[in-house]
């Protein structure tokens, strides 16, 4: 026994050729199927008394064949492509359909799904098609943004030239001497991506830096004056000792 849908009285085809048929395509896309129709369109409606011959059928069907062969290569390179993309760190650039703006997305490439023609990349949870790829970055660079990030919001909390004091010594040489182990890249990626920073960073140490001269000229001085001064005394105690034991010596004569 056959069961059909009936739907307001009317029998509904539900076989897979039904179902193939109504699904619909793409506006204004040709695929293999509608070159056919045209070619045997061309056919049935040809001008009997001059025929088409058999050379310019063949001719066309290789045409179609060679659109068809070329789509099938630009589809597969594509798919090579975005299966090349796993792990990979991307730079997304969506555009949404209700205001038209554009926005960035980094993150790394999880899996890629392929839905009908469309590929698609996941990126931190979300799927993006794979015309919204934007740049493909290498993990160097991508380490060189984060440290500038983190150098950005270190240096955001750091007082400025005019208000640094000693008491910031030791916070100033610890970021000084994380920075000196970077290595070339990320130093000239952070001088030249971070300039507002780094130039308050550059001014506020330079300003320290004098402090701590200062500071340690004072202390050395002082306790230069203070050692010079002992010895001084020490040597004019010796002195009136030394006087004082011969003027209390009386020196017994014959």
């Amino acid at each position: 026994m056959i069961w059909q849908k009936v739907e307001n009285g009317k029998v509904i085809d539900n076989t897979a050729e039904a179902t193939s048929a109504s699904k619909k395509r793409e506006p204004g896309k040709l695929d293999k199927e509608d070159f056919l129709n045209l070619l045997v369109a061309q056919m049935k409606y040809q001008d009997p008394l001059e025929p088409q011959s058999n050379t310019e059928y063949v001719s066309q069907l290789a045409t179609f064949t060679q659109v068809e062969a070329t789509e099938n290569m630009a589809h597969t390179a594509e798919s090579l492509q975005a299966n090349a993309l796993v792990g990979k760190t991307v730079i997304m650039r969506p555009t949404n359909p209700v205001t038209g703006e554009q926005s960035l997305v980094t993150g790394v490439v999880d899996y890629v799904m392929k839905e009908g023609s469309n590929i698609y990349l996941s990126v931190g949870g979300a799927l993006y098609n794979l015309d919204d790829l934007y740049s493909v970055a290498d993990s160097e660079y991508m380490e060189a943004t984060m440290l500038a990030e983190d150098f950005e919001k270190t240096v955001e909390q750091l007082p400025d030239a005019n208000n640094v004091s000693l008491l910031d010594e030791q916070t100033f040489k610890m970021i000084r001497e994380q920075f000196d182990k970077l290595s070339d890249y990320q130093k000239e990626f952070i001088q030249s991506n971070c300039k507002e920073a780094w130039d308050k960073f550059l001014a506020a140490e330079t300003a320290l830096n004098v402090m701590i001269k200062l500071r340690d000229e004072l202390l050395n001085g002082g306790a230069g004056d203070d050692t010079t001064g002992g010895d001084k005394d020490d040597d004019a105690a010796g002195d009136g000792a030394d006087k004082g034991d011969g003027a209390g010596t009386t020196t017994p004569t014959e």
